[in-house]
């Protein structure tokens, strides 16, 4: 096996991070012209595909790569490169034989779905058959990532993960053209096709990494059984997929009940369709862009936050779990309050559809919970308690169904009750993953630092936003109002941190590259005592 110079942790979460903004945005921009060419009612028909498919990729294969990285690192870290390998070629022989399964699986269950009326709009069964392929892709997409993780390379994972995302966007753009002639339906299906060219794209640029690899010399291999290996493989990967598949479960929730609901409110069919792809497509997807860094975040704080558990350093610790929260709130907060105060603006912006800002404005809050959320269990998954994030999702889901259930169906509401029901989830989920860390390690939130400096900044640049819009609206019009009050409000929030004092050099030393740099040079000797 090529040998490799291991990234730390913080620089290949960095680079994950970097891989998944790019990513996040280039799908946030392709479902602008996919909105405005398909509308909202494809967009609605795109939206009910997804959920299924994450539900079931969930189930076939999302804890294999956190699996697959955990056996292959205790393998390099016990000299025995080939024992690594063969895990890695076990996992994508199981993977493909789940993948082909599991594809089939979904071509099934989309017939079961229209033929029970589970679907409220018989027309989402051709966007549910045109992703189907992808999961066999996904699932070997699973291994290759898994791999290279585990040598704590972290390049592939990202460029894969860019490449995908072109594949898609442009498939999806294309095909939404080509078909629209067609009927909507097949539009969203050339849509979701985006999925399978995408998933394509990523296996080939992670094939060409692994054929890079050339061993530098003979190693004996030492077979290892494979029944073993595959009962490690699933133990470590069960319980990650458990809690991967309470989301798509919430997801596919949502498009049996929020239709049904709201054609108790007055909606008709296509009406209520429409208002469904507002919602998870439109909405969810500005609300996911800013939780690309917590994302990163909750990766980062597993490895230090166990190291630091395992040292018997409970101050160090503390240390770490109130840093790793304090940036998520720093980052979480001003993008809740900047959507909810300029979502008709954004909305119109974005999608020419200022009426779909009431619902963008209800969902902003799970900006912050949802931040926070992945944090949280981050934390709790570097304590060993990876059941606890399960619970409390779990928890959470259920307080979400019974509130989209009441809230959605009262005709003032409407899908603005399925959207304060998505951010009582992730407020709950939150509530129980910290008060189990304060039992775990007697962590308590310091209101200060916590709670006060990032709220006053956040208040400072809701100011700057408000007056900036109202200033330049009468001149300038909406969307360039919208885009220079954006800047503005994100260079006041800048100053405001700075004047509130909400960083510490123990944040600088976090964070990989010259700011790194910056904080050894700042504080001699501080990263050699941490």
């Amino acid at each position: 096996m090529k040998a490799k110079q291991p990234q730390s942790f913080l620089g290949g979460a960095a680079i994950l991070a970097a891989a998944g903004i790019t990513s996040k945005l280039l799908g946030a921009i392709y479902r602008i012209p996919l909105a405005r060419l398909i509308g909202d009612e494809g967009m609605g028909l795109y939206g009910m595909a997804y959920p299924l498919y994450t539900m079931i990729l969930a189930i076939s294969t999302a804890g294999i790569p956190v699996a697959i990285s955990k056996l292959v690192a205790e393998r390099l870290a016990q000299g025995k490169p080939a024992a690594a390998k063969q895990v890695f070629r076990v996992a994508l022989g199981t993977l493909f034989a789940l993948g082909l399964v599991f594809s089939f699986l979904l071509f099934a269950l989309a017939q079961v779905m229209v033929r029970q009326g589970w679907l409220r709009d018989a027309r989402a069964y051709w966007p549910i058959v045109a992703i189907a392929p992808a999961i066999l892709l996904v699932a070997l997409i699973s291994s290759f990532r898994g791999y290279f993780q585990g040598q704590q390379d972290m390049v592939p994972t990202a460029v894969s993960q860019v490449v995908e995302q072109l594949f898609r966007a442009g498939t999806a753009l294309v095909l939404g053209y080509l078909l629209l002639s067609r009927g909507i339906e097949f539009a969203a299906a050339g849509a979701a096709f985006g999925a399978v060219s995408g998933a394509a794209g990523a296996l080939l640029v992670l094939f060409f990494y692994y054929r890079r690899e050339r061993p530098l010399v003979a190693e004996p291999s030492e077979p290892q059984d494979k029944r073993t290996l595959l009962a490690a493989i699933f133990r470590l990967a069960i319980p990650v997929s458990m809690a991967s598949l309470v989301m798509p479960i919430m997801q596919n929730i949502d498009v049996i009940l929020v239709p049904i609901r709201l054609e108790v409110a007055g909606y008709t069919v296509p009406e209520a369709t429409a208002l469904f792809g507002q919602l998870s497509q439109m909405a969810a997807t500005l609300i996911n862009l800013p939780t690309i860094i917590t994302v990163a975040l909750a990766v980062s704080l597993v490895p230090t936050i166990s190291a630091a558990a395992t040292s018997g350093d409970l101050a160090l610790l503390k240390r770490r779990i109130k840093t790793g929260l304090r940036l998520a709130i720093l980052v979480e907060l001003p993008a809740f309050v900047g959507l909810f105060i300029l979502a008709s603006p954004i909305m119109d912006l974005l999608y020419d559809l200022p009426a779909a800002g009431p619902t963008l404005a209800a969902l902003s809050a799970s900006c912050l919970f949802l931040g926070l959320h992945q944090t949280t269990s981050g934390i709790l998954q570097g304590l060993g308690r990876t059941d606890i994030p399960v619970k409390s999702l779990a928890l959470g889901a259920v307080l979400k169904v019974i509130l989209t259930y009441s809230l959605t169906a009262v005709p003032l509401l409407g899908i603005r009750g399925a959207a304060l029901g998505t951010v009582s989830t992730f407020f709950l989920a939150t509530l129980l993953n910290s008060l189990a860390i304060n039992r775990l390690v007697s962590f308590s939130w310091d209101v200060r630092e916590l709670v006060l400096k990032p709220a006053a900044a956040t208040a400072i640049m809701a100011l700057v936003v408000v007056i900036g819009y109202r200033i330049l609206l009468s001149s300038l019009g909406t969307s360039l109002a919208t885009i220079l009050a954006i800047g503005l409000g994100g260079l006041g929030y800048s100053s405001a941190l700075f004047l509130v004092r909400a960083f510490s050099l123990e944040d600088l030393e976090l964070l990989p590259g010259p700011l790194r740099s910056l904080a050894q040079r700042l504080k001699p000797g501080s990263l050699a005592r941490r």
